[in-house]
């Protein structure tokens, strides 16, 4: 078990010829940067090329999400000299400030490393379209790509690589059925998704056949089946434990995974129409504000789907959407008697995980003694 190094897939990406842009988390247009030859890398799982926060502290609170803060740490470092450009949305309250500060940074260390930017309504569709909106942002920013990189935007490529992109996320859920069936571990499985956040869509279709290949039948015992939720899968170690504790990852809610592949829109040579599809129709995200009625009915629909004996919160230490959400799902677990645990993870959590590990082994217990008690 081993995470890969962000720092060093880029750099091979680089030493082939590609350009690459830095995307802020959560879900950028990736199938357009690739389609107008850009290699859009989501800057999530930064913890292992990140030795302290000395530059990100400069600017962010200490209460900010640890994704915030090594992602700023990363780019404003020499680190962040590999990239062509960077591309941002206004993902949540934190990372949609975060902009300025790049630039801002960027132009006093005389990097000359452009930053697009687009902003996605939070409005409720019930009340307002946003359609023609997000597609006059889409189409603003192909014109900035293609004037600052002297290139052309084409449909016919477009449709191409929104097509490979579709073909990933449906190889990915492929990929997690076999997960919920005790075939695959979901820690191989968060491994090589969490790899290709860094790499062509070519090499995430390679990667995902391979594990795919690697599918064998599960040991026949039974186990109790959980969902994970949070904004980032726990880290490996975790995941490692999860496992051997005895427990089937049936099902996930997480922000980088499930969220992201969970919905492909229809291909179109229509990049505008494509996106403001996606951000209307994608599986729900608390930091989608208008998501919040869909977002609470396909949470307790994914347990009864996958006939979940409980679930684990993976919480992002300081991560606003999620924590105001948290209480009325917990409320709603104990009325639905689904027993649930909470882990929570930070800045600071990247080897000692042994009270982690303690709360793990006592909610495997008390799941398979089928007790009353749903809150550890």
């Amino acid at each position: 078990m081993k995470e890969k190094s962000v720092e060093n897939q880029i750099e091979k990406l680089k030493k082939s010829g590609e350009k690459v842009i830095g995307c802020f988390p959560l879900y950028p247009p990736v199938e357009l940067f690739a389609s107008m030859g850009l290699v859009p890398a989501v800057l999530w799982n930064l913890k292992k090329d990140v030795e302290n926060l000395s530059l990100s502290d400069l600017h962010l609170q200490s209460y900010a999400c640890s994704i915030a803060r090594e992602m700023l740490e990363f780019i404003l470092s020499d680190k962040g000299e590999m990239f062509d450009a960077l591309f941002a949305y206004n993902a949540c309250d934190t990372l949609r400030n975060l902009p300025e500060i790049v630039v801002s940074a960027n132009k006093k260390a005389k990097r000359d490393i452009p930053l697009f930017n687009i902003h996605i309504p939070q409005v409720n569709r019930q009340f307002s379209d946003p359609s023609l909106y997000i597609e006059n942002e889409i189409n603003s920013l192909i014109k900035k790509i293609e004037a600052h990189f002297d290139t052309a935007f084409s449909g016919d490529t477009f449709t191409e690589t929104a097509t490979a992109y579709s073909l990933m996320r449906n190889l990915v859920q492929e990929a997690e059925i076999l997960v919920s069936k005790g075939k695959l571990s979901f820690l191989s499985f968060c491994e090589t998704v969490l790899s290709g956040y860094t790499a062509s869509v070519k090499e995430q279709i390679d990667n995902l056949h391979k594990l795919i290949s690697r599918a064998s039948d599960p040991v026949m015992r039974r186990k109790k089946k959980i969902i994970i939720s949070g904004i980032i899968p726990p880290p490996l170690p975790v995941i490692e434990k999860i496992e051997d504790s005895g427990f089937l990852i049936a099902s996930n809610d997480i922000a980088s995974l499930k969220r992201t592949y969970g919905y492909s829109p229809a291909v179109t040579d229509n990049p505008g129409k494509y996106y403001a599809d996606l951000y209307e129709n994608s599986f729900p995200c608390t930091t989608l504000l208008y998501q919040g009625d869909k977002r609470i009915k396909a949470f307790f629909d994914l347990i009864d789907l996958s006939e979940a004996d409980g679930v684990i919160f993976a919480g992002e230490k300081f991560c606003e959407y999620e924590y105001f959400e948290f209480p009325y799902l917990e409320k709603e677990l104990k009325k639905r008697g689904i027993p649930y645990l909470n882990l929570e993870f930070g800045t600071d959590d990247r080897e000692n995980f042994e009270s982690h590990f303690t709360r793990i082994e006592a909610f495997a217990e008390m799941i398979s003694m089928h007790a009353v008690k749903t809150d550890f």
